[in-house]
């Protein structure tokens, strides 16, 4: 078993540490063992035994009296002023050994401290500097990180306040002039998709009214040809206006538990007379958990775009799986293929190639599979067909309703 790597702050505090101790016990260590070598010296001269040599010389030639009497009190005090001073010296020892251990304390705890705060001052704001860039990677514009005088990296910190304020702005302008675009296109996408119908209505309107004018004798199948044709457009322009309204007005996903085999052999159904459809589906395929009218839609889209699609060979594949805990449903038809240039832009509201279409079809299906929080690519080659692959993977909301399923795959793993 590995153990864990302490991070940088512990890794550069704990040096700190040994560096002070080791500093702190080098001095003491010079301290003492110079006061040694002072008492060895004093040691080494010999005193007391020098002088007690001298007292035994000279003590027989000093006559009886008050002068023996002197001299012997006068040896006395220096023998007594020596085991004073080598008496000092020992207990000068011991404090300065108590000393020491206090100065080493006292300085280790104090250097530590004042750096601990220097340090501090350093790495508090860089960890929120850290984590205001990875909420920024992530496309949180809307971070401020707190400023301090005493840092001394507070200039860094301003610079990043004003970066990401500068961002937010112009992400707004670039927003603003999104929609203005995207307005401006909606705007001729509609004005030339009702010019459509409006151009046979009108037609079919002057037809009537000169047939009417003329009395003519066939006025009746005119009016109920005409008729016809007037219903179908308009029909044709309520199902333009439904569709630009569920695209700008999409409602909110309603999650729920349910079989994702079922619905693609319900969705499936009413296009099998239109092309060979086969269906290849995990047997072991978990229930699925997401809005069920949505992703109908999603399939509905995908079957039909692949169906336009289709020349010659009308066979349509579709399949399902489960792995890795994540969903992916592939939709593969042989038809005519995207340009290559068009790769990038079948995504994008309002881009189509065909004659009658809005281009919303596949924006739509985008924006379904985002908010079931999964993802959706193409892969296509002209003349040899398209491949769409959905991958929705088991979200925190979602992993819940598979643990028996988890389990039972973790165990076979």
């Amino acid at each position: 078993m590995r153990l864990p790597i302490p991070s940088f702050r512990v890794q550069i505090i704990l040096l700190v540490s040994i560096l002070l101790a080791a500093s702190a016990l080098m001095f003491r260590s010079y301290f003492i063992g110079s006061f040694q070598e002072f008492r060895s010296q004093i040691k080494y001269l010999e005193l007391e035994q020098k002088i007690n040599r001298f007292y035994r010389d000279y003590a027989d030639e000093i006559p009886d009296g008050e002068q023996s009497e002197q001299f012997r009190s006068e040896i006395e005090n220096l023998l007594i002023d020596v085991n004073q001073i080598d008496l000092a010296g020992d207990i000068f020892e011991r404090e300065i050994k108590l000393y020491s251990i206090f100065i080493f304390v006292f300085l280790i705890l104090t250097v530590l401290i004042i750096f601990l705060i220097s340090f501090g001052l350093i790495t508090r704001p860089l960890a929120r500097l850290q984590a205001a860039t990875k909420e920024l990677a992530k496309g949180n514009l809307n971070i401020y990180v707190k400023e301090s005088k005493f840092s001394p990296i507070n200039d860094l910190i301003v610079s990043f306040n004003a970066m990401t304020a500068e961002l937010v702005e112009n992400r707004n302008r670039l927003l603003e002039a999104e929609k203005e675009v995207m307005w401006r296109e909606m705007a001729q996408v509609m004005a030339h998709e009702i010019k459509n119908p409006l151009t046979p209505i009108r037609l079919q309107m002057q037809r009537l009214e000169h047939k009417y004018l003329m009395e003519s004798d066939d006025f009746d199948k005119t009016f109920q040809d005409g008729l016809k044709i007037v219903n179908e457009e308009v029909e044709n322009l309520q199902t333009l206006v439904n569709q630009f309204r569920n695209f700008a007005k999409m409602p909110s996903a309603s999650f729920e538990k349910y079989n994702l085999q079922e619905q693609l052999a319900e969705v499936v159904k009413p296009y099998e007379s239109q092309a060979d459809i086969q269906i290849d589906i995990d047997e072991d395929l978990p229930e699925f958990y997401g809005d069920k009218m949505q992703m109908k839609q999603v399939f509905v889209n995908l079957i039909q775009n692949a169906i336009q699609a289709m020349n010659s060979d009308r066979r349509l594949n579709i399949g399902c799986t489960f792995r890795q805990s994540n969903f992916l449903i592939t939709v593969e038809d042989y038809g005519d293929g995207i340009d290559e240039e068009d790769m990038e832009k079948i995504f994008q509201p309002y881009f189509t190639k065909k004659k009658k279409g809005t281009g919303l079809g596949l924006a739509i299906v985008k924006r379904i599979v985002q908010s079931h929080e999964g993802a959706i690519k193409v892969q296509s080659e002209k003349g040899r067909g398209t491949k769409f692959t959905i991958r929705i993977s088991v979200s925190e909301n979602g992993a819940a309703h598979y643990p028996e399923l988890m389990e039972n795959r973790q165990q076979s793993n």
